[in-house]
């Protein structure tokens, strides 16, 4: 019997397909099983009833599942009366440009954890490709679709090679498929340093935003850095948590987006103007805190039918929690960040223009992150006791 060759037609045919063809093909690794991700979705919607936005609920990823989510959400990023994201992508170069310096010249691949519309990912990879011109690219997503999105207008913009970027449809909140992750990447790249990104802010959108950057250590060596993206407030009080609920509230497209997943999966009449709610809190000393929520206001019952085409009761005046948005405050962001595991680099901060209230604005802050605790430089009676005279 001829002993077959270990080496993959299929594979090695499509390396070589990816560099010459024209088409825009999209190399996609599937990490999940889908059906199991729509299950988890049905339960959230299953939940008890709430006034107030604590009982059903969209989970955190999910808004951008399926293909109508995932273009709402590209024309919130455009929608002049959302600042949050349109003024971070604005303003996104000349602050990576001021953390540049912070990696050290390192030969670093690039993966990118929710790359969204991949203009972000555009101004980073063009860069790190001056020091690393066989850097490869990955794109990890909950979403199918937003991968199709944002990566190809990245591989087009900078004649990247296809056969050095991949995306892979992953939840990277789940320590399992961190690990996973982590496995992958070090086959594809062994010792070489990785530059991860969690841009956006991202990870505001979490119930456990803390927990969330925990599992994300677990991709971190020595070597590795992590850039994260998220919204701040130099303080914290009712009339500032106010002001970031209404900041949100006054973009239609934004309520378009975040109504999205309920029309996508479910068969509910959405009232995009009149029962959305956008309430603002502060939570605790660490962050503004923004919950979305979709409210019954109409008289009577509703019967909504879910995605296994069984259906759940929404009774008047319950709710379904949409999203929640956090702005950090910003002297306690590092002390929060100290305990995900990581500590601070550098780090750049954009004003939005015209949010201020009472000299107090919001903001965006880019952050160059390392693993482990932060370690001062040796005083003199540090290098005395570990250099003692003979």
């Amino acid at each position: 019997m001829q002993q077959m060759d270990d080496g993959s037609p299929v594979l090695s045919g499509l390396e070589k397909l990816l560099r010459e063809t024209d088409f825009p093909w999209s190399l996609v690794l599937i990490g999940e099983d889908q059906a199991g991700k729509l299950g988890t979705l049905t339960g959230d919607l299953r939940r008890e009833v709430s006034t107030t936005g604590d009982g059903k609920r969209i989970p955190s990823g999910f808004s951008y599942l399926g293909t109508e989510p995932a273009i709402a959400w590209a024309n919130a990023c455009q929608d002049r009366l959302y600042p949050v994201m349109r003024q971070s992508i604005e303003s996104f170069d000349p602050r990576w440009r001021s953390i540049r310096e912070s990696l050290d010249g390192r030969h670093y691949h690039y993966v990118s954890l929710g790359p969204g519309d991949g203009q972000k990912d555009k101004v980073i990879l063009r860069d790190l490709r001056h020091d690393n011109p066989q850097l490869c690219y990955v794109a990890v997503d909950m979403s199918t679709e937003m991968l199709r999105l944002g990566v190809p207008p990245v591989i087009s913009g900078l004649s990247l090679s296809r056969s050095r970027v991949l995306s892979v449809q992953l939840d990277f909140s789940s320590w399992d498929n961190v690990a996973e992750l982590r496995h992958m990447l070090n086959e594809l790249f062994g010792e070489e340093a990785v530059l991860f990104s969690l841009l956006g802010n991202t990870m505001a959108n979490f119930d456990k935003d803390t927990e969330l950057l925990k599992v994300l250590v677990e991709l971190l060596r020595p070597q590795d850095r992590f850039v994260l993206e998220v919204a701040t407030t130099r303080q914290l009080n009712d009339t500032l948590a106010q002001e970031a609920a209404e900041e949100y509230g006054r973009s239609r497209t934004f309520r378009e987006f975040i109504t999205s997943a309920l029309m996508h999966y479910t068969d509910l009449r959405v009232d995009v103007d009149g029962s959305v709610l956008f309430q603002g809190s502060v939570e605790a000393e660490r962050a503004l805190l923004v919950k979305v929520i979709y409210q019954n206001r109409t008289r009577r019952d509703i019967r909504i039918m879910l995605p296994d085409r069984t259906g759940v009761s929404f009774p008047r005046q319950d709710t379904i929690r949409l999203v929640v948005i956090r702005k950090y405050v910003r002297d306690h962001l590092k002390s929060l960040l100290a305990e995900s595991g990581v500590h601070v680099l550098d780090s750049s901060h954009f004003d939005f223009g015209g949010s201020a209230h009472n000299g107090l604005g919001f903001g965006m802050d880019l952050l160059v992150l390392a693993a482990g605790a932060e370690t001062s430089p040796p005083n003199d009676a540090d290098r005395f006791w570990r250099f003692p005279k003979r």
